[in-house]
């Protein structure tokens, strides 16, 4: 299975980055993968409009273990 594309940036999400899912609430569908980068993360805010219920979930790549609670997502110590 090829990787996702972020919807910000149009790169690859690599399976050992993290991930931002944004999903409808009620159907399940995924509208959009975004890369867990600051930037990447400010273009999802596209979706957020009045009416519009989504869930959104923050994937850890294997790497992280089991100590996910502790893991900064991939961000620089600013931004975290």
């Amino acid at each position: 299975m090829k990787p996702s594309r972020c919807d910000a940036c149009n790169r690859r999400i690599r399976r050992n980055h993290h991930e931002l899912l944004l999903s409808d609430f009620q159907t399940g569908q995924v509208v959009g993968h975004y890369h867990a980068r600051p930037g990447c993360q400010g273009a999802a805010a596209k979706y957020i409009t009045d009416g519009a219920v989504l869930q959104v979930s923050f994937v850890h790549p294997d790497r992280c273990g089991d100590e996910q609670e502790y893991c900064d997502g991939g961000l620089p110590e600013w931004a975290a």
